[in-house]
């Protein structure tokens, strides 16, 4: 019972199946994308995230499911689009575990749990 349950919890993500649908975002959305992570990161200046997400290449979204969006920067030189942010339904974009840990020095705001 253990084995099967842990294997449906932790499904592995397969693009094929879990994406919906794929779309290269335009400039204007993306300026939007742009002033939606600066007010929910008011710590990151213009020129950061002008850093972080230039105009070329353009962001591209994917549609997960329901209810959850991945945004990704094309990277030929890496073999594919690396995810950077995120947004579940109308939540906050939030940036990716490893765009954090890639950029350790930009501080997003944070969030602290006790136990």
């Amino acid at each position: 019972f253990l084995q099967r349950r842990t294997s449906t919890m932790f499904k592995k993500f397969d693009p094929s199946e879990d994406v919906s649908t794929s779309t290269q975002v335009k400039a204007s959305v993306q300026r939007g994308i742009k002033s939606q992570i600066h007010a929910s990161h008011p710590n990151l200046g213009e020129a950061v995230l002008d850093e972080l997400l230039p105009k070329k290449p353009p962001l591209v979204q994917y549609k997960i499911g329901p209810h959850l969006m991945l945004y990704c920067k094309q990277s030929p030189d890496k073999g594919g689009d690396e995810p950077v942010f995120f947004q579940h339904r109308d939540g906050p974009i939030l940036p990716t575990l490893k765009f954090v840990h890639t950029y350790p020095k930009v501080e997003f705001t944070s969030v602290t749990v006790d136990k």
